[in-house]
């Protein structure tokens, strides 16, 4: 297979940033943001591959960003010291390709990590996350018909939130009519003024991250493995343990499992801030607002436990109330900038620590991403990429909205243990196929 780029350009707001919001403040959370894009391919199997429609639908895709663009116009700036972004209308790098010797439904029914890097504008762990463009979108054609956009945000100014409103607004503009009236305007200014950047952090600068021996997979959890691993993993402490607790928690069970190390293991779990401070933030708040909550196991809780679910989701939900009592209550006082700085500084020495029985987890789901829809229909998959860091999971929804997918990255050895483990296979389908349409061609 090839994916050619055969036309690139810049894609500018469609009308100029006034000069009263030429500096954009980033928040305190945008500062401590890992200099990354958030990758994301949205497949769509019903967009013609060619002809007058297909020009069509270029050319209101670009236009649909531009003035997508206009509303979040900080993403068309260019970020300045880690402190705001100066907000100069560059524009997004925006790219046009052709797919040959491979068509969607086959990309689909058996997604490859590697591939799909292929449908992504940018590389996820590029400086340009710091230094350059904050977006980059790409739009693969395939010759069989159906078009993959690949869409990459600075997690700088943005998390998956953000990313999702940024999506909805430029479907909703491609689609034009009534849609466009009943978008949210997004919100730019609370998140920098409730947690407002600090100079101190001003000449942080990326540090380019060493990539990791590591593999990635994807696994997929029907609705009813889904039931069944809520109920196991039941306690009193987490009584109806939610369908993120429960994945998260059986991931982490299976990989401490197949790691060659100690008992001792620690999660670190992303969490939305927007509804967690005092007072909560508006779901249209633009930036990077998440934080992290830990959760630990010892040597001697994986002794005394015949099954270790219920322990893990118990420590989990543990951590996380823990964390909205004392932490999350902190955001938006005068005590919001200490507190990240002691959490950030936390979150580091606990990786330091525990090394390899260190564990992420991050949860796209709810976040409506399969209602993207730029007018030819909802999209047949949205999928990640393979991740460069070892010992991270990141949870997405199924299509039917009631299932997940899991895409684990973890070390060659963990890897070779883990996609054999016999409790995993009961539960969870090793990449299966998100070809939903028929059969035949």
């Amino acid at each position: 297979m090839k994916v050619e780029i055969i036309s690139k350009e810049t894609i500018r707001p469609s009308s100029p940033t006034p000069a009263h919001l030429r500096r954009f403040a980033l928040s305190a959370f945008d500062q401590f943001a890992p200099p990354v894009y958030i990758p994301l391919v949205l497949f769509y199997a019903n967009a013609p591959c060619d002809g007058p429609e297909s020009r069509e639908i270029l050319g209101r895709m670009k236009r649909s960003l531009s003035e997508t663009l206009a509303r979040f116009y900080p993403f068309a700036g260019r970020i300045v010291d880690n402190v705001c972004v100066d907000c100069t209308d560059e524009g997004a790098d925006y790219f046009e390709a052709r797919v040959t010797g491979i068509g969607l439904k086959e990309i689909l029914q058996s997604p490859d990590p590697d591939v799909l890097k292929l449908f992504l504008p940018v590389d996820i762990e590029s400086p340009e996350s710091f230094h350059g463009r904050l977006v980059s979108v790409q739009l693969s054609f395939f010759n069989s018909g159906g078009v993959a956009v690949g869409v990459c945000l600075s997690h700088k100014i943005a998390d998956t939130s953000t990313l999702s409103s940024f999506l909805h607004s430029w479907a909703a503009v491609a689609r034009g009519g009534g849609s466009v009236a009943e978008l949210p305007v997004p919100d730019l200014s609370t998140a920098s003024t409730l947690f407002p950047s600090s100079e101190a952090l001003s000449s942080l600068r990326p540090v380019k991250m060493m990539k990791q021996k590591c593999q990635s997979r994807r696994y997929g959890f029907g609705a009813a493995e889904i039931a069944a691993l809520r109920a196991r993993a039941a306690s009193a402490t987490a009584a109806q343990p939610t369908r993120v607790e429960a994945i998260s928690a059986f991931i982490w069970k299976c990989a401490m499992e197949s790691a060659a190390s100690s008992g001792r293991s620690l999660l670190a779990q992303a969490v939305n801030i927007r509804k967690r401070t005092e007072p909560p933030l508006p779901p249209s708040s633009v930036g990077c607002l998440i934080s992290y909550f830990t959760a630990e196991v010892d040597e001697n809780d994986e002794h005394q436990e015949k099954d270790l679910l219920p322990l893990l989701v118990a420590k989990m939900r543990e951590g996380m109330e823990d964390f909205f009592e004392n932490d999350a209550k902190k955001f938006g006082g005068s005590e919001s900038f200490s507190t990240m700085c002691e959490l950030n500084k936390a979150v580091g020495e606990l990786m330091s620590t525990y090394g390899p029985s260190f564990y992420g987890i991050t949860s796209w789901c709810r976040f409506g991403l399969y209602e993207v829809d730029f007018g030819w229909g909802k999209p047949e998959w949205t999928s990640l990429c393979r991740s460069e860091q070892m010992n991270v999971v990141v949870l997405t929804d199924a299509r039917d909205g009631q299932g997940a997918e899991a895409w684990v990255t973890l070390g060659e050895a963990e890897m070779a243990a883990f996609e054999k483990h016999q409790d995993l296979l009961r539960y969870a389908a090793p990449n299966p196929s998100a070809w939903t349409g028929p059969c035949e061609p």
